[in-house]
């Protein structure tokens, strides 16, 4: 028993009433804290995490203030020039910086850009919203309503990623931005695309990336095969993975923090999947290439020179909302651990 002396008054307060208050404090903050984390998650899966610009003499700082500039999205690649008015030089569009940085890396034998990720680009949308339902999984507290829900979510993602990726039209279903992005890189008319799936998507902007310079079809074929079956493996992965958390969630108790680990160590996983694509590049040069040149790492992070182009690669903003979100959770999780550990001791 604690005794508060108020004035002329005396307060008695249990020992446990007042774990109880410190459990509940933590409670809510742990809960505000993911909520934090979950809308970082959504801004991040809109914005550009990373950025590449190339520069060389024949591209002056002063028409080219940026170099040749693109910018890297959950779910596409986009340009990343602006338009500039000066003295030196006038447009009425704006330059398309990722067709001319396809253009400039042909002459070596780089494949376009559009030829990276062509899988992980579609499923995107399903991926980021199974993050999210595991963060609005770890806000729940009791075990019984926490399963219903991520459950219930799982069942709306399968249902949602099943129509999209394998029904007639179901690349409408897919994120805008994705849409967007195929679409312009492949100059296509909407009849062109009428009654795609979300894997025939994939299987013809592959095929145009890797055909676009170099008809070498001994070589585009098998990669398009492999590429499809990498497609149809990643499906079934999803659902297994959502069936296998749903089931562990219920039976083994330390899968629940994996609800807060895996979205906190998404910014690790981008920066693995970023640099193995950029390996891919380099070490998959065509032979049909003006010039010839040793496969070779790109720069992942900071600055590299390939011929005269010097090449410049960042996180852009959307990293740092990833970034952020992830110390959030770290943050989170520490909070709920010390709220649990309150529970058993009081």
């Amino acid at each position: 028993m604690i005794r508060l002396n108020a004035g002329s008054g005396e307060t008695l307060l249990d020992e446990g009433t007042m774990s109880t208050t410190e459990q509940s404090k933590l409670g809510h903050l742990y809960r505000l804290l993911t909520g934090a984390a979950l809308l970082l998650l959504i801004f991040a899966y809109f914005s550009p995490i990373w950025w590449v610009s190339l520069k060389a003499p024949q591209y002056p700082d002063t028409a080219f203030p940026q170099g040749i500039r693109i910018h890297f999205h959950m779910d596409g690649v986009f340009n990343g020039c602006q338009l500039i008015e000066s003295a030196e030089k006038q447009e009425d569009e704006v330059l398309n910086c990722k067709h001319e940085m396809d253009a400039i890396n042909h002459f070596v034998g780089m494949y376009p850009i559009a030829a990276g990720g062509p899988v992980e680009r579609a499923y995107s949308p399903f991926l980021f919203s199974l993050l999210g339902v595991m963060l609005v999984a770890f806000m729940i507290p009791g075990r019984r309503t926490r399963q219903i829900v991520f459950s219930a979510g799982c069942v709306g993602i399968a249902a949602w990623m099943t129509v999209a990726m394998h029904t007639s039209d179901g690349v409408k279903l897919l994120s805008p931005n994705y849409l967007s992005d195929v679409v312009g890189t492949m100059d296509l008319e909407p009849e062109d695309y009428a009654g795609w799936s979300g894997l025939q998507s994939i299987h013809e902007s592959y095929s145009e990336a890797l055909g676009r310079y170099f008809r070498d079809l001994k070589k585009i074929n098998p990669r398009i095969d492999l590429m499809m079956t990498w497609a149809n493996v990643i499906y079934w992965a999803i659902l297994a993975a959502m069936a296998a958390f749903a089931a562990g969630l219920w039976l083994i108790r330390p899968v629940y923090w994996l609800l807060a680990l895996i979205p906190a160590a998404l910014p690790v996983f981008f920066v693995i999947e970023y640099a193995s694509w950029l390996w891919w590049f380099g070490h998959s040069l065509s032979e049909m290439g003006a010039f010839s040149i040793k496969p070779f790492m790109p720069t992942v992070f900071g600055q590299g020179k390939v011929a005269q182009f010097s090449t410049h690669s960042y996180p852009h903003y959307g990293y740092g909302l990833i970034a952020a979100q992830g110390l959030v959770m770290l943050l989170a999780m520490l909070l709920r651990r010390k709220q649990l550990k309150e529970s058993e001791d009081s």
